[in-house]
């Protein structure tokens, strides 16, 4: 399984809930260099896999005529895998040494939450996908979740500590937002409207992404093994999925599927939520919050847009195109800034 020791703190300040030592790609920048390659490329791949995700949950939440049973079939499945996955000793011996960090202050509570924002995404996929297309749905996640991880990374909120706001990395997240509204008037400009609400509801759920890994990769800090932690993710987001349809069902409102009658390679959301939420787990220790938020969108908005096309979608459109490349643009230029500000503390550091 994979582990993550070199981050574990051997004398951590209790109640602090902060990282006490710093990490190897902090020492030595010069040893880490294939390391965050490799992160970075895992980063990207997995947004990759995240615009399959979307198409899969989206197609699914079409099928069964409702999107929390799509979602609650995304979440389900992943989590009944990943609880046999449990079954193996190393694996539930990484949920206990998360446990004690919790019981010995060095994880606060709400860290192990960051499922709610997990099952917030899916839910806002399955409903917002079949009507503003992949395309469009992750360039409003990029942009949700590229503002938002500015001030998670500002604050400190992930593993890696606190990276400084400087004014290249702002205007690149800023970028991303134009990108947004580029693509929100090109889907309007198809004679469909602008279709705000599920627009929002992906920005809304993007923000909510980059708090997510955050706080994921404090959990796999202590954990020391990414299906532990990502497991304790499936749960919350199954919990939160899960109460929707209860207050459905109690209001009157809930509809069973109505058909299952779907092609085979729809039914893998849940898999792919696994390796994307295992990765973000894994790759935020090496490349920060923002860089880490910002290939994998990259990978997200260039796999949308092949799914899309492949797909023969009517929602692409010469304007979404345009706010596809200025976003990935701005994502990059963000990404490059992000990672000089990096180095320059290792050198500091140093």
């Amino acid at each position: 399984m994979p582990t993550d020791p070199q981050y574990r703190s051997p004398d951590p300040t209790p109640g602090s809930g902060e990282p006490t030592s710093t990490p190897t790609s902090a020492l030595a920048p010069e040893r880490v260099g294939g390391a965050v390659v490799l992160a970075g490329a895992a980063a990207f791949l997995a947004g990759a896999l995240g615009a399959v995700q979307s198409r899969a949950n989206g197609t699914l939440a079409t099928v069964f005529a409702s999107a929390i049973d799509a979602a609650l079939w995304s979440f389900g499945s992943g989590w009944v895998v990943l609880t046999l996955a449990m079954l193996h000793p190393r694996v539930r011996g990484g949920l206990v040494d998360a446990y004690r960090a919790f019981r010995g202050s060095d994880l606060r509570w709400w860290m192990f939450l960051g499922g709610l924002g997990g099952g917030f995404f899916v839910v806002a996929q399955t409903w917002s996908v079949p009507q503003i297309g992949v395309a469009l749905f992750t360039i409003a996640i990029v942009g949700g979740q590229t503002l938002n991880a500015l001030l998670v990374d500002a604050v400190g909120l992930g593993p890696a500590g606190k990276s400084p706001v400087t004014g290249t990395r702002v205007l690149g997240a800023v970028g991303t937002i134009a990108g947004v509204a580029l693509a929100s008037f090109g889907r309007g400009a198809g004679g469909h409207g602008l279709v705000l609400a599920p627009v929002l509801l992906a920005v809304a759920a993007g923000a909510g992404m980059a708090v997510q890994q955050a706080i994921n990769g404090r959990v796999n800090r202590h954990s020391g093994n990414i299906v532990s932690t990502t497991w304790v993710n499936f749960t919350w987001g199954l919990v939160l999925i899960g109460g929707v349809l209860l207050a459905q069902v109690l209001r009157g409102t809930w509809t069973p599927p109505r058909t299952w009658d779907s092609p085979a390679w729809t039914f893998l959301g849940g898999v792919i939520g696994i390796l994307f939420v295992g990765a973000g787990a894994v790759v935020v220790h090496h490349l920060g919050v923002l860089l880490a938020t910002l290939l994998t969108l990259s990978g997200q908005l260039i796999g949308a847009v092949l799914v899309d096309l492949l797909g023969g979608t009517s929602h692409l459109s010469a304007l979404v195109l345009v706010g596809v490349a200025v976003t990935l643009a701005s994502a990059i230029f963000a990404a490059v800034a992000g990672r000089r500000a990096t180095l320059r503390r290792a050198r500091a550091a140093a």
